[in-house]
């Protein structure tokens, strides 16, 4: 009878705990930034142009971290190429940070796929960290304020890329 209650002391906790966290989708990581300020940053893009956060105040921003070794990455590229086509026009603007890769693998990216938006550099990762990226890719939607609205953790579907594009765009 006590190996009983043992067992099920002991095992009972453990399936509880697995079986909740099986029914998460881990996609839905809250973020701590959403309603707070965008964490400023100041990197510089494939051609060593500096770019601040701090310096697009006024204007909605798509922020997208990615890596060329990063299949979903691939797959949202062409998705990211269109949405800033059809929005960098009405003020929307689209910066990706490149994640654990290099600026050759970069380039080399783009002579293939084509270019989505401008690649800033984050060799040392701080921005990433920053923004509490755990993966490629994560997608954060900050308004004109600057104010973090939005994060996709994992890849962007059209509908929830134009879905938060127009929310950041319409808030003032």
């Amino acid at each position: 009878m006590k190996k009983l209650i043992l067992f099920v002391v002991l095992v009972a906790p453990i399936v509880a705990l697995l079986y909740f966290s099986l029914t998460r989708d881990p996609r839905e990581l809250p973020s701590a930034l959403i309603g707070k300020p965008a964490p400023d940053f100041l990197l510089s893009d494939l051609d060593g142009k500096r770019v601040a956060l701090s310096s697009l105040k006024g204007k909605p921003v798509i922020l997208n971290f990615w890596s060329t070794w990063c299949g979903p990455c691939l797959g949202e590229h062409r998705l990211i190429r269109q949405a800033a086509r059809a929005m960098e026009p009405k003020g929307m603007l689209f910066y990706s940070i490149l994640y654990e890769d290099t600026p050759e693998n970069a380039k080399q990216f783009i002579a293939r796929y084509g270019k989505a938006a401008p690649v800033l550099l984050d060799p040392e990762l701080r921005t990433a960290v920053d923004y509490g990226v755990a993966g490629v890719p994560e997608t954060f939607f900050i308004d004109k304020e600057g104010v973090v609205r939005y994060k996709q953790a994992g890849m962007l579907t059209p509908e929830i890329l134009w879905e938060q594009a127009e929310a950041i765009q319409e808030l003032k």
